[in-house]
């Protein structure tokens, strides 16, 4: 092989350099390398499983965003309606006392009417019955004897009060 020119030792020793540099390749350079690797393919899957299950929580705190939202939306709704109904309530309560406070005050002055009505036509019938008692005892007590005239007196004042004068 030495006309080749190729040394023996030479090629002995560069297949042990050769050896060795791979053995030192691989152990100190190859595997902390491929290590490296995995570590960052490893690091880039947790990324992307991590990002994933992010974007699975957003999605899923924004339907619970949205369900709270549509849920207190449907309870403001139906406090409007309650306060409504509460209202409306109210107002027709409130409408129904005044009624009938109305006809309260109708009937009450309808009976105060009536009682100064009685008493304006009692007070006449007095007045009447005095008038009627003073012109009757003058006119009487030209023509009767007193007597006579006290028993057709009282008999006339008896007639006048046993008489209605007013009539509903």
């Amino acid at each position: 092989m030495e006309a080749l020119g190729i040394d023996i030792k030479l090629l002995f020793a560069q297949i042990i350099n050769f050896v060795l540099f791979a053995f030192i390749f691989k152990k100190f350079m190859y595997k902390p390398f491929q290590k490296y690797l995995k570590d960052q393919v490893k690091n880039e899957e947790e990324k992307d499983r991590l990002l994933h299950e992010l974007q699975e929580k957003e999605l899923s705190l924004e339907a619970k965003e949205r369900e709270m939202v549509e849920d207190a939306q449907t309870r403001a709704l139906k406090i409007i309606k309650e306060a409504e109904s509460t209202a409306l309530k109210k107002k027709q309560e409130i409408l129904d006392k005044t009624q009938h406070e109305i006809v309260e005050i109708r009937q009450k002055a309808h009976e105060d009417i009536n009682k100064e009505r009685e008493k304006l036509y009692d007070e006449v019938k007095g007045r009447v019955i005095e008038t009627s008692q003073v012109l009757t005892e003058k006119v009487l007590s030209e023509f009767i004897d007193e007597k006579r005239q006290k028993d057709m007196l009282s008999h006339l004042l008896k007639q006048l009060k046993k008489t209605k004068v007013y009539e509903n």
